[in-house]
């Protein structure tokens, strides 16, 4: 029996929970006889350990500038971090392994790479770990060990990052960005026109993410402007956004504004609108992109986003517009001559998409846990 462990981050963002998500869903269908298990890696740390992911979104948007110095001083300070994780970790992380006895374990967060590794090195144990990085661009050094077994690079972009870091070309697979599996159809036809042209209004979706009700507030506001702008909200998780959306909208809801709390039928909602306006979230984006729905990008976070709306702009999947003013103006350009801009987009994201990306990546991990479970298993001479 092969067994893969997965650490991952249920608190900061939703990003990595979706990676782990999509890898499981593929494991199910290419081998149900491996088992895997996902833990948390903050959980395995101390109070201060797992208070951080908790604050980590509200850290990351109301101190941008303070989130952003953080995050870069992690190249500087490498070894020192891994160190300082590895100590927070090891006794959870050990009682974890000893439990689960994993052939694999890989780490679908940055800061979980070096110190695993760390951790498996003092107890004596040979087990590989693979580095899955959950971002696009401007991607941290704790992604790269040259003890890792593998180093799973999403985009070219990534790739060179790590080759600057010191790996080796043997190390690093290049597959493109795993998402779930609803989203990614193989058989899509390439796009060549807007899907509904008839239709007299424009279906704006709106996904909040992290934004905060005042800039969504602002963004619908702007749009309702326009009286060819329909749009969608998803709130998500964050119950007094869709309060306060329903309230300050009241008017409009039922009409020309639908507002959603937390839902399972994103892909469907993404299929339904013309366009999305989201945050540069990589999880987000390359869900749209491998659903061809062109995008509105509105801002990023600093630190591993920061680099996402000039990634966007590089690959042509989308626009930006970081002023939120200038949002309808936008829109109607785009939507101008039959859509023609919106096709473009979409026809740009179509030879960009890897929908067998998560598929790829799974079956290095399957191979992977395999080779390690045979050779541990050989008989000794």
């Amino acid at each position: 029996m092969n067994r893969i462990l997965f650490i991952s981050s249920e608190n900061t963002g939703g990003g990595h929970k979706s990676i782990t998500e999509a890898l499981s869903r593929q494991l199910f269908l290419l081998s149900p006889d491996v088992q895997f298990s996902v833990i948390d890696g903050f959980e395995l740390g101390n109070v201060f350990l797992r208070l951080s992911s908790r604050s980590y979104d509200s850290f990351a948007i109301k101190f941008p500038t303070l989130w952003g110095f953080v995050y870069r001083l992690s190249n500087p300070f490498k070894p020192l971090v891994n160190h300082f994780i590895a100590r927070l970790i090891r006794k959870s992380l050990l009682k974890q392994i000893n439990t689960f006895h994993p052939d694999l374990i890989v780490s679908v967060h940055n800061l979980f790479v070096g110190s695993v590794i760390n951790v498996l090195n003092h107890a004596g144990l040979n087990i590989p770990v693979i580095s899955l990085i959950a971002d696009l661009d401007n991607v941290t050094n704790l992604w790269a060990d040259k003890q890792a077994k593998y180093i799973i690079c999403p985009s070219d972009e990534t790739r060179q990052s790590m080759l600057r870091a010191g790996m080796t070309r043997d190390q690093l697979y290049l597959t493109g960005f795993p998402v779930r599996k609803e989203f990614c159809d193989t058989d899509l036809p390439e796009p060549h026109h807007l899907p509904n042209k008839s239709k007299k209004y424009i279906s704006v979706l709106i996904i909040s993410g992290s934004q905060g009700s005042t800039k969504v507030r602002k963004i619908a506001e702007a749009l309702l402007n326009d009286k060819n702008i329909h749009i969608t909200i998803i709130a998500g998780h964050d119950t007094a956004l869709k309060h306060d959306m329903e309230e300050e909208l009241s008017e409009y809801v039922g009409n020309r504004v639908t507002i959603y709390g937390f839902i399972r039928e994103i892909k469907e909602r993404m299929a339904e609108a013309d366009l999305l306006i989201i945050r540069a979230s990589p999880n987000v984006l390359m869900e749209a992109v491998n659903l061809c729905k062109p995008v509105i990008i509105i801002g990023s976070l600093k630190g591993q986003e920061e680099k996402n709306p000039q990634f966007v702009r590089k690959h042509h999947l989308g626009v930006c517009c970081p002023n939120i003013s200038a949002l309808p103006d936008m829109i109607a350009t785009l939507w101008a001559n039959d859509g023609e801009e919106l096709v473009q987009i979409s026809q740009n994201q179509y030879r960009f998409r890897k929908p067998e990306a998560a598929r790829a990546i799974t079956e290095l991990l399957i191979q992977t846990a395999k080779e390690t479970n045979r050779s541990q298993n050989l008989p000794i001479a």
